[in-house]
């Protein structure tokens, strides 16, 4: 397995370790989320800039690596929804969800017909916001939890999540209407 699949491989692990760290009680715990975050964030800019630069690209990783940040923005809105002080949308998750259900499903009928997609530009872009958005919230639950995080932090909650919910479902649009003859072809 290349470096670049290894580090897509940690992120999920990575993602994970985020959602048990903010599900926890104690604060501790949700600091240690907040760097494991960053850390998740720096190996999806590092695995695809190792793989053009090694020539790695995969496959595996085509598929694997949008996978990989489906979990990180998932599971840490999910354990996020936890912190009620934050007021996150169910609305707003619900159709993050959605989209990534969706996507994959395009992504299914796209390696039924011998195609591999990988993300496009639109969606590249949506995951970069999507991930600096929620290392905010979870950057204001630290801050909450050290009794420092001021109220508007707290309210910036709320549009960040819709921020994240509209650009999921743009992307969605943009994905439906450049893989529409793949999605027609698959109807017939």
């Amino acid at each position: 397995m290349s470096l670049p699949n290894r580090l897509t491989m940690l992120r999920i692990v990575l993602a994970a370790a985020v959602f048990g760290a903010l599900m926890a009680d104690e604060p501790g715990w949700h600091a240690a989320a907040f760097v494991m975050f960053i850390v998740a964030i720096i190996t999806d800019w590092l695995d695809g800039w190792l793989a053009r630069r090694m020539k790695a690209v995969s496959s595996f990783g085509k598929v694997a690596d949008p996978i990989a940040d489906k979990i990180l923005v998932l599971g840490t809105l999910i354990a996020l929804i936890r912190t009620k002080e934050l007021e996150i949308p169910l609305w707003a998750v619900f159709l993050i969800v959605m989209r990534e259900l969706v996507i994959g499903g395009v992504r299914v009928i796209a390696g039924a017909q011998g195609k591999v997609l990988s993300a496009d530009k639109w969606g590249k872009i949506k995951t970069v916001i999507q991930l600096v958005a929620i290392m905010g919230m979870v950057g204001v639950v630290v801050l909450r939890d050290r009794g420092i995080a001021e109220p508007w932090m707290i309210r910036s909650v709320y549009p960040l999540t819709v921020l994240c919910a509209v650009l999921a479902l743009s992307s969605l649009w943009s994905y439906l209407v450049q893989y529409r003859a793949l999605l027609e072809k698959s109807w017939e």
